[in-house]
């Protein structure tokens, strides 16, 4: 197993690039620099056979169209989350942006790309073949996110961070509903399942499960 970790873009998203057999590998959240991505796939003598996005918000999505036409393979996403990629994205792109403020409407034109359109919409228990993952749904941050579950670990995206969770303020967000998806599909992991989130550091279920403030079990 390999999983590798980028920082890209200007909020530092973390892309991974995991491979279950160290042979193929899917790219988890391609942020940005695209070239970059397919140099790295290169380096590890890696088969890339699939982008997977967590969410479709354009900080995990801007490098799909550049990374598509690099690598020829399929985009993933959760269905809930489709209306992000493709023709008709860039409005809602654009009312996430100014939520945030009129300055990253600048900053997201600078260095995101809208992506195309979804080859694949994943749905709950759906299982990522070539890579070993399975589908959880994990919606809160936006309606349709998901997070990747393998052995001993999963891809949170932006539902589960080291000591927080993800925002709830932009288009499809809903606290009450993160905090639910995180409790039910993510906390019930074994206490020593790593957490992989798209920001900061890795951490684990136990970890978040006893000191996370935004997750008091009682």
């Amino acid at each position: 197993m390999l999983i590798e970790t980028l920082q890209l873009g200007p909020v530092a998203t973390n892309c991974y690039i995991y491979s279950s057999d160290g042979k193929r590998a899917v790219v988890i959240d391609p942020a940005a620099e695209a070239e970059e991505i397919a140099g790295h796939l290169r380096a590890l003598e890696l088969e890339p056979v699939a982008i997977i996005n967590t969410h479709g918000h354009l900080d995990h999505t801007g490098a799909n169209e550049g990374l598509k036409a690099l690598l020829d393979v399929p985009i993933y996403i959760g269905e809930g989350d489709a209306p992000y990629l493709g023709p008709g994205a860039e409005s809602l792109h654009r009312q996430d942006a100014l939520i945030i403020g009129p300055e990253a409407v600048a900053l997201f034109q600078e260095h995101y790309t809208v992506s195309p359109a979804a080859d694949v919409l994943l749905r709950e228990g759906d299982e990522v073949a070539e890579a070993g993952l399975t589908v959880v749904d994990t919606p809160g941050h936006t309606a349709g996110s998901i997070s990747l579950v393998g052995r001993g670990f999963i891809f949170s995206g932006d539902a589960l961070f080291a000591g927080s969770i993800g925002r709830t303020d932009l288009c499809g967000g809903d606290e009450r509903t993160l905090i639910s998806s995180v409790k039910t599909k993510i906390l019930t992991l074994p206490a020593k399942t790593e957490v992989l989130p798209g920001h900061g550091p890795a951490t684990t279920v136990g970890e978040e499960r006893s000191h996370n403030p935004f997750l008091a079990v009682g």
